[in-house]
């Protein structure tokens, strides 16, 4: 073999190497920036209620799961916590009595033992 068909193997080799390596870290990048999570709880809408006040949330869940709801001000400090609810698969409503709070901006977090979820909902009273 003389050096002139090894130059030229080396380099188709070097150019399949690094056409291989950049598929795969291209499909590695789509995968972790743009499709969604698997088996993560889903929060679909949020309505709040008066007369009593409480909280409607809206949750769909893709598999059995514990979800944690507790109530945030807006610096994210604890302000109440509900009851734990064992939810199997499909999608739930849960209303979630209000304790007494000051009209304005408050923060409902939902968890579960992977992820947490804001949002941020208006009260008003009159």
């Amino acid at each position: 073999m003389d050096l002139d068909t090894l130059r030229t193997v080396l380099i188709i080799t070097l150019s399949i190497t690094v056409t291989v390596l950049a598929a795969r870290r291209f499909k590695r990048w789509v995968l972790q920036r743009h499709l969604p999570a698997v088996l993560h709880a889903e929060v679909l809408a949020l309505d709040v209620m008066y007369h009593p006040a409480r909280l409607r949330v809206v949750v769909k869940v893709p598999g059995p799961q514990r979800i944690h709801t507790r109530l945030l001000d807006t610096a994210h400090a604890r302000v109440h916590q509900w009851d734990d609810a064992e939810l199997p698969p499909g999608t739930h409503a849960m209303d979630r009595e209000l304790p007494a709070l000051p009209d304005g901006d408050h923060v409902l977090e939902v968890s579960t033992a992977t992820q947490r979820t804001f949002r941020t909902f208006r009260l008003r009273s009159a």
